[in-house]
């Protein structure tokens, strides 16, 4: 039992320091990209190898619409400044009338020695996009802090290192498949128990058949799973409910 909760411990700590590495940067922002893409509910929305801080938050418009933060969160010279910046491209690829992706790509521009001692770090990327209500969400995350809040459809998120909280309508309704390599699960569904591990926890809960799938997998990190509040949620969706 102490050998688990010390190492649930250091998850923690390492979870929060890689939040604060991840995050610090944020502000002021260095650059900052919009784009609003006609998407149709229902469909699918992949975020590929993505790093850092990620919101999606749903809406009730027939778009996906997209913000990228990008801040080298010090104070470099213009010429690195751009270079740093230009190491990170976010592109948003409508494959279908259902399904979009937007895909991370990094180039490393940096010698070992200088990014060690702390010159010409990555530079820092916030994700925030706005996806129609009842879309189906892929996230594929390296590191940071994954939030998902008002999506009605099913939830696939991968995340290698940190935290992932959804905040969701009606959770009776999905099937719920979490797992944390090490850390914990919570969740506000009474009666589903997780089982422990020497530092990670799985929790399953719903029927596997259900049309809503939750399938949740951290690497070192906590999942949280909340249900959102009726009041919090738009007309239509309380009225389906």
């Amino acid at each position: 039992m102490r050998m688990r909760t010390a190492l649930l411990t250091a998850v923690f700590a390492l979870s929060i320091g890689t939040l604060t590495a991840d995050t610090a940067g944020i502000q002021p922002a260095d650059s900052t990209h919009t784009e609003n893409i006609t998407f149709a509910p229902g469909g699918t929305v992949r975020i590929n190898d993505a790093s850092g801080y990620l919101s999606v938050e749903a809406w009730d418009q027939p778009s996906v619409e997209i913000t990228v933060v990008k801040s080298m969160g010090f104070d470099p010279k213009p010429s690195e400044r751009d270079a740093g910046l230009n190491s990170v491209k976010v592109v948003t690829e409508k494959r279908s009338d259902t399904e979009i992706a937007v895909t991370t790509s990094r180039t490393r521009i940096y010698n070992r020695f200088t990014h060690a001692v702390g010159f010409g770090r990555d530079p820092v990327v916030e994700y925030r996009l706005h996806v129609p209500r009842n879309s189906h969400v892929i996230v594929s995350h390296a590191s940071g802090y994954v939030s998902v809040t008002g999506v009605a459809g099913s939830v696939e998120a991968d995340n290698r290192r940190g935290d992932i909280v959804l905040m969701l309508p009606n959770l009776a309704a999905y099937s719920i498949d979490a797992h944390t390599k090490a850390g914990v699960v919570t969740s506000d569904l009474a009666g589903a128990r997780p089982r422990k591990h020497l530092s990670g926890e799985a929790f399953t809960a719903g029927d596997a058949a259900s049309g809503h799938q939750l399938r949740l997998r951290m690497g070192f990190g906590g999942i949280t799973i909340k249900e959102l509040p009726a009041e919090s949620l738009a007309p239509a969706v309380v009225a389906a409910k």
